[in-house]
């Protein structure tokens, strides 16, 4: 039989950065932390007994109130858990604690028991400016009252090369696994959050999280949450590149150089940040330690759908655009990408070279988007205990089916995760399917 075991530590904060003075918690009545790539930001709820003990040299055992003499090591849990301080939860069983969440304590409410919510590091990212804004008036107006342009215009906005800016300058204590990629040109206003511009990212289909590691958070942002290679990038183009004759196929080989100069970032972003503590993948076994299922399946070829790429430039008014998808399927959504500053060649010759690069350059941007929409593998979820441990964008590998489709290898969209008086249980929804077993 395993024993439950649980250490929650809250450290008091200046301007959202943890002090060194904290207070450990080894009891819980109550967790739930919901984490997805998804959704910018993890949420946990924690429940506590409103008395707790202060400076108590052994173990624990909610008993003791009713026995314990020296009433003057009882104190209030408001006077531990207070709005922003930063807190850490850590689960597991038979003494093996694993870091569940990081983040903010957000509000404090209740009496019996009191609830913590709290959210994640993005909760900082709500609090700083994208962009450094040292004023926002016109010094040279005597009444200082004629506001400056309320927009920043960020010529080639790359997300990896602005957050990484802009995050080392605040001295957030995160890394940022991202794969690089230029939106082109990007309005910034100046009232932004950092929190506020990641969202914006999202209308690209650009995700933006932070993944639980041992070092800490970490600020993942990607075009490619479900982790797909080389071969199946390259293999979904062969399948639903709706191209025209001859340019559609010189396309396409450009688009195959690309993914090879693509290989070892991909290669790099899949090996990042890992440590012994966390696997990043596990096996689980219906009728063994799955506890119960909503999984469906689906299939790639089931949507009939298509996406379109355009771009605009400067000295043009018509688009250079690409479709991936079926050539009659419903027009799911269309990317506009806009190079203010960027001109087409006038020569014909000129014209069509760089049209074929772009358009080559198109075609990957669409296909990190169209693989998000035409997934196979399974929908839903199923609930397990509380380890192996897992995480969003982790690999589950299933087997033991009735259904043989549901065996295989799945990509981890969101986990919810809880533990208490019922047991250590997650409920683990899953995307695509990487390899069958």
């Amino acid at each position: 039989m395993f024993s439950l075991n649980a250490r929650i530590i809250v450290y008091e904060t200046v301007r959202l950065i943890p002090t060194p003075v904290s207070y450990e918690f080894n009891y819980v009545q109550d967790v739930s932390i919901t984490s997805s790539y998804e959704t910018l930001t993890d949420t946990a709820t924690i429940k506590m007994p409103k008395k707790v003990f202060h400076n108590l040299e052994e173990e624990f055992n909610p008993s003791q109130f009713n026995t314990i003499n020296n009433r003057d090591r009882i104190l209030s849990i408001h006077d531990f858990f207070k709005l922003e301080n930063f807190v850490e939860i850590f689960l597991g069983y038979d003494g093996d604690y694993k870091p569940a969440f990081r983040g903010y304590i957000t509000s404090v409410e209740g009496d019996a028991p009191v609830t913590i919510t709290c959210q994640d590091a993005m909760y900082a990212c709500k609090k700083v400016k994208a962009v450094k804004d040292d004023s926002l008036n016109d010094p040279n107006d005597s009444l200082n009252v004629i506001a400056e342009n309320p927009t920043v215009n960020i010529e080639t906005f790359n997300p990896k090369d602005f957050f990484t800016e802009r995050l080392t300058a605040l001295g957030f204590p995160f890394k940022i696994n991202a794969l690089d990629e230029d939106l082109g040109a990007i309005l910034v206003k100046r009232g932004q959050s950092v929190c506020q511009v990641l969202e914006e990212l999202k209308k690209h289909d650009i995700h933006a999280y932070f993944k639980t590691e041992a070092v800490g958070p970490v600020l993942t942002i990607t075009n490619n949450p479900q982790k797909y290679g080389l071969d199946e990038i390259g293999g979904f183009i062969d399948r639903n590149f709706i191209e025209t004759p001859l340019v559609g196929t010189l396309v396409k080989t450009l688009f195959n150089k690309g993914l090879q100069l693509l290989a070892p970032v991909l290669n790099a972003i899949d090996s990042a940040f890992g440590s012994d503590q966390f696997l990043g993948s596990a096996r689980f076994r219906f009728k063994h330690n799955i506890i119960d299922d909503k999984l469906s399946v689906i299939q790639e070829e089931v949507k009939n759908t298509r996406v379109r790429v355009e771009k605009y430039f400067k000295n043009s008014n018509t688009p250079i655009q690409i479709e991936v998808g079926d050539p009659d399927g419903l027009l799911e959504k269309t990317y506009v990408l806009h190079a203010h500053d960027d001109d087409l060649p006038n020569d014909p010759l000129l014209f069509n070279q760089e049209k074929l690069k772009i358009e080559a350059e198109l075609v990957q941007y669409a296909a990190f988007r169209a693989l998000q929409k035409r997934v196979t593998g399974l929908d839903g979820y199923f609930t397990t205990f509380g380890e192996p441990f897992i995480r969003p964008t982790d690999r589950v590998t299933l087997d033991n089916a009735e259904d043989k489709e549901k065996n295989g290898t799945f990509i981890v969209k969101d986990v919810v995760r809880t533990y208490g008086l019922n047991g250590y249980r997650q409920k683990i929804s899953l995307g695509r399917k990487i390899e069958i077993v």
